[in-house]
């Protein structure tokens, strides 16, 4: 439940310097059959289904209200629902987004990425399942398997190539906090940031480094 706030939250607070557009002169409902209809290319608030009234008033406020907040693009809210649906493990609502990013101009690169960065946050188990749903719906679209690929380090490269990202988002580096850790875990624990999270995951292609931090907030 707190998760699903927090993905509420990202979409309404996502700029809180821009001056966010009101309903005040929009008709909610009208934004929100837009909306859906260029996500999901069917129709919203129809009434069907067994719970027509709990659904009307999610997609009316989702994606009547809450779409019309604040600056973002709809290929941007999207990525941020995705990657906060893997982080949930909400695969049924993952693999639905998956399909709306793609509608509305992520590429299989970018939406491959956002799962990818997920591994270092919920665990590689965790991480697979999300990948798995998203190449569900490329496989539905064609999309060939595997993509092209994004790694930029090799073996010898993964470790100065970590230190200089972590260096830049964490000036004097990490190994203050690692400090009072039992045995040398704090030394293994330090490599491991270096060598993986920022080395592997943090190098890869698609975003630049601004764009991975913005969407690392999500998990």
């Amino acid at each position: 439940m707190k998760k699903l706030f927090i993905l509420s939250a990202l979409a309404l607070a996502a700029s809180l310097s821009a001056t966010a557009q009101t309903t005040d002169n929009m008709d909610r409902i009208e934004v929100c059959k837009q909306n859906y209809r260029t996500l999901f290319g069917g129709e919203a608030l129809t009434g069907q289904g067994t719970d027509p009234e709990m659904m009307d008033i999610l997609q009316k406020f989702i994606f009547g209200e809450v779409f019309q907040t604040g600056e973002l693009t709809l290929k941007q809210r999207e990525m941020i629902t995705c990657i906060t649906l893997a982080t949930m493990q909400t695969l049924p609502q993952l693999k639905a987004h998956a399909g709306a990013a793609l509608n509305v101009g992520v590429t299989p690169e970018e939406l491959r990425e956002v799962m990818y960065l997920t591994a270092p946050f919920i665990g590689f188990p965790k991480m697979l399942n999300a990948v798995a749903t998203v190449n569900e719906v490329f496989k539905e679209r064609g999309i060939s398997l595997p993509l092209e690929k994004q790694g930029t380090v090799t073996e010898e490269t993964r470790h100065e190539t970590g230190k200089a990202i972590q260096d830049k988002l964490y000036p004097g580096g990490i190994a203050s906090v690692m400090e009072g850790m039992p045995g040398d875990m704090g030394k293994n624990v330090e490599q491991f940031l270096t060598d993986y999270f920022f080395g592997e995951i943090y190098s890869r292609g698609a975003f630049d480094l601004q764009t991975r931090e913005c969407w690392a907030i999500a998990c």
